[in-house]
């Protein structure tokens, strides 16, 4: 057999060599798929005699009995390490697997254990584009294989009931007896309405990693590292990654053990240790009774379930749909990165051992003449599913990983417990898996499934990067900022979008619909959230006539709303120009808007010398004004423009003759509105197409006066156009 295989090896190396000298040359797509076929079947070929000549050099063969590896001994090292001796608990206390914990967030779970938790936010992942999606599952899959192999991540998605309290606190305008009291009662109940109306549920996301060293301070220091390399890899996917400190950890256990008691939280580390307060004593359940397939906490029930068997492809959105269900649960992954050259040594030895149990079989199959036979389907999908494992980790940057994968259920009632059981394991088999419920070993699966970073429970399964990371634990990015006004709500989560624009880079926004689709309904929620819950300014633009009832009835006398229409009582003053107008000169500024002015009411267009002449007169007229302490009008420009010996400075009085002195005089006067109120609607409705143009400059030119001032008083300045196309 060994003479055999010698001999093979000579023509398949010379085949192999004029196939490489093949794909050298220029050859057609179709020849390039027969040399690349017939390059990879020399390899295979090669491989097997390879294997037959190192089984036949050895008289007893490879024997197919298991054998000890050591990508074992690394997952019972870590058994070892987490390893507590077993007491039978005396109070309800001794359930939490916390042993100490110190203001910085950073828990002892064991001997020479500690974990520390981080939540980091969501990202627009269901919503993105395929290749973006693409792009974001590769840079969790970098994350993933950043972790060290000397500690245990477990990823965490948390949902839990809203805090009524503290979320109606945050959200709702706080009464101010102003004589609105009225509209914000009405406003807050809205806005809860639709905060409660769905689930009421709100979903949190965290990451423990738990090393194992030598005493605390070596723990911090490991976990300095790994918090920053976290920061930095969540940071590419567009996500914020925050450590939690003591009493915000806490806080989640409170609120998974004690619901609906969030308000009553309250725990400060120091004061607990100057009081020699248990700080187990915050946030453990008044009771817990243990069956064989759930857990009754306090007037609760809780279930742990297992992710049992894996489909052979899975798809990215079965995290997504495990924790769509409106109800509190706590989903939690756990995985143990298996040093690189102990998982590529593994790997090896398994695609031997197949390729032995092929030998042997083919043995069989030769001692009973049978030559021509081919290996059962079995064999050859263990043998790809091998070999491509092995290739995985040597070209193709994949880890082995240890992983498992636990739910814990909350419910109200047993009978609800049984159904949200049976939802579960619906979900698991429309995605081709099988849940498990753990017998007799639900305490331990709590304390796997929440995130003190212990794992009490052993049914791991090897993953590599790619498999783990197709449980996705991004789904839409939330937006609930702290004094955030409402926007709308998130088409994915359905939860409040809550948007605090002084926080953003860019605060300016467009609203984009369909007409009907409801831009102004929004655009006007906005406008009551800002006259009934801030100070600020606000500055409307109204093209159809409908923003101005709104604004009297929420403004009263804050409000002013300037009728724009030709022949109309309301009055704007295009040539009013306060301290600190434009950029740099104010009277250069204030020339290029005249400038602008009078092309916009004489079509024929301005040319070099109707520029010299404004700016000459423009010039004049301000000094004139500052000189006599008065305001001066496009009236006065007018009269300064008859002044001059120009043939066409006449002419260019006599276009504004109408503007001026004639009937569509609205913007050559003194204004006769009040400016100085805090909401200004400007209603151009009524304005004619002749004098529309115009008028949107003298509002805008209205405007920026405005910002100037409010900017110089530190005042915050809102501005909406409606239909601005």
């Amino acid at each position: 057999m060994s003479a055999l295989a010698h001999d093979i090896k000579t023509p398949l190396t010379v085949v192999r060599g004029n196939s490489e000298l093949l794909l050298e040359t220029e050859l057609t797509d179709e020849q390039k798929n027969y040399a690349d076929y017939i390059s990879g079947s020399v390899l295979q070929i090669q491989n097997y005699v390879q294997t037959l000549i190192e089984v036949t050099k050895s008289q007893e063969g490879i024997s197919q009995a298991p054998v000890n590896v050591n990508v074992y001994d690394v997952l019972a090292d870590i058994k070892k390490q987490e390893k507590r001796p077993f007491r039978i608990p005396r109070r309800v206390q001794d359930l939490i697997p916390i042993q100490r914990i110190w203001a910085d967030g950073i828990c002892q779970v064991g001997q020479n254990s500690y974990a520390q938790t981080w939540r980091f936010t969501d990202i627009n992942y269901l919503v993105a584009s395929p290749a973006d999606q693409e792009s974001m599952f590769l840079k969790y899959s970098a994350l993933i294989n950043s972790m060290d192999s000397g500690a245990v991540v477990k990823l965490t998605i948390n949902n839990h009931r809203l805090n009524r309290a503290d979320f109606e606190h945050t959200i709702t305008l706080p009464l101010r007896e102003d004589g609105r009291d009225l509209y914000r009662q009405e406003y807050n109940r809205a806005i809860m309405a639709k905060a409660v109306g769905d689930s009421g549920l709100v979903q949190e996301k965290y990451v423990t990693i738990t090393t194992f060293k030598r005493d605390v301070e070596a723990a911090r220091t490991y976990l300095a590292r790994a918090g920053a390399g976290l920061s930095s890899h969540f940071g590419e996917l567009g996500a914020q990654c925050m450590p939690l400190d003591a009493a915000a950890k806490l806080r989640i256990f409170h609120g998974f053990y004690r619901p609906g008691e969030e308000s009553a939280y309250c725990f400060d580390i120091r004061e607990a240790m100057a009081k020699g307060h248990d700080f187990r004593d915050y946030i453990c359940p008044d009771s817990m009774e243990r069956h064989k397939d759930y857990l009754q906490i306090g007037s609760r029930y809780c279930r742990i379930l297992y992710l049992k068997d894996y489909a052979s492809f899975l798809k990215d959105s079965m995290v997504t749909r495990l924790t769509d269900v409106s109800r509190s649960l706590m989903l939690s992954i756990d995985f143990i990165p298996v040093p690189m050259d102990e998982a590529i040594k593994e790997a090896e030895r398994r695609v031997l051992g197949v390729e032995t149990n092929v030998h042997n079989w083919q043995r069989r199959q030769n001692s009973q003449g049978n030559f021509g036979s081919e290996p059962p389907y079995d064999m050859k999908l263990q043998r790809q599913e091998a070999n491509d494992f092995l290739d995985d980790l040597r070209t193709r940057n994949q880890r082995m990983l240890l992983a498992i994968l636990t739910i814990a259920l909350v419910a109200d009632s047993k009978e609800q417990l049984d159904n949200d059981t049976d939802e579960m394991l619906s979900i698991g088999q429309e995605h081709l898996c099988q849940f498990a419920v753990m017998t007799y070993q639900q305490t331990e699966g709590l304390h796997t499934a929440l995130p003190f970073g212990v794992r009490q429970v052993s049914p791991y399964r090897t993953l590599n990067t790619e498999s783990l990371a197709v449980f996705m634990p991004f789904k839409v990015q939330e937006v609930q900022e702290p004094g955030g006004l409402y926007i709308g709500v998130n088409a994915i989560s359905r939860n409040l979008i809550l948007c605090n624009r002084e926080n953003l880079k860019n605060q300016s926004a467009f609203l984009l619909g369909v007409p009907g689709s409801g831009k102004s309904f929004i655009a006007k929620e906005m406008i009551a959230s800002l006259i009934l819950g801030t100070g600020d300014d606000i500055l409307i633009c109204d093209p159809e006539g409908e923003f101005g009832p709104l604004c009297r009835a929420l403004g009263l006398e804050q409000t002013t709303v300037i009728q724009m229409a030709a022949g109309g009582s309301d009055r704007l003053n295009a040539m009013y120009m306060v301290e600190g107008y434009g950029e740099k000169s104010p009277i250069v500024s204030k020339s290029q808007f005249i400038m602008s002015l009078v092309e916009q009411l004489d079509k024929k267009g301005v040319g070099p010398q109707h520029k010299s002449i404004i700016d000459r007169c423009v010039a004049a007229v301000y000094a004139e004004s500052e000189k006599n302490g008065i305001t001066c009008t496009l009236r006065d420009l007018r009269q300064k423009l008859l002044e001059q010996p120009e043939a066409i400075a006449q002419d260019i009085a006599l276009t504004l003759e109408l503007y001026t002195d004639g009937t569509l005089d609205i913007f050559g006067q003194e204004s006769n509105v009040n400016l100085e109120n805090r909401i200004l609607v400007f209603d151009i409705h009524e304005l004619s197409e002749q004098l529309k143009p115009a008028g949107l400059l003298v509002i805008t030119d209205t405007i920026l006066n405005r910002v100037n001032i409010n900017w110089k008083q530190g005042r915050r300045t809102h501005i909406f156009i409606d239909e601005f196309h």
